[in-house]
């Protein structure tokens, strides 16, 4: 007993058991077929093997899975900045897509997106930073001062040193504030 098919529209319509008579409907089946109902023609090999997966990806004959790409006749999961610009994951706060590729942010782009109150706060943090930075400086001096030592500091650094704190300090106060500030140097 032989297996025939019946095809339409280059969709395998039906596939039989039997005794028939060749005719221009009907296609005989090797006996280790893969053919399937409902399948594309164009899914399978002369011998009517299946071709495989990738193979029918890269005709499009079917759809790469989500999240997949077909890489040297391998189908494989794509790495996360593939994905983003693929637009399969959110973009980070701090990166971009530019010319096709994931790329960080310059702190101003960073900025320039903040709201008010988190430019103020952004500002403030540097602003602590800074100060935290060259505190230890003031209090070394005080403290060998009290100890009556040489000082690690001259007076008129030590004062140029308050002078850069308390500037810092008044960074909230500068117009423009926080949009446009300039941070004082020491």
């Amino acid at each position: 007993m032989a297996e025939y098919m019946t095809i339409n529209n280059n969709t395998i319509e039906a596939i039989y058991c039997g005794d028939v008579e060749e005719n221009e409907n009907i296609i005989m089946l090797p006996e280790n077929h893969e053919a399937r109902v409902g399948e594309n023609i164009a899914f399978y090999n002369d011998n009517w093997s299946r071709k495989s997966d990738v193979e029918l990806m890269q005709l499009g004959l079917i759809d790469i899975p989500v999240g997949f790409k077909l890489e040297n006749n391998t189908l494989i999961e794509m790495t996360y900045d593939e994905k983003v610009i693929a637009g399969l994951e959110a973009i980070p706060s701090n990166m971009k897509i530019e010319n096709g590729k994931l790329v960080q942010k310059s702190q101003d782009e960073i900025f320039n997106e903040m709201t008010k109150e988190q430019k103020e706060s952004f500002i403030r943090n540097k602003r602590d930073n800074l100060i935290n930075n060259v505190i230890w400086q003031v209090e070394r001096h005080k403290q060998e001062k009290e100890l009556n030592i040489n000082t690690s500091l001259t007076d008129e650094e030590y004062l140029n040193l308050l002078k850069y704190i308390q500037a810092l300090r008044d960074i909230t106060v500068q117009e423009g504030f926080p949009e446009k500030v300039t941070f004082p140097t020491l």
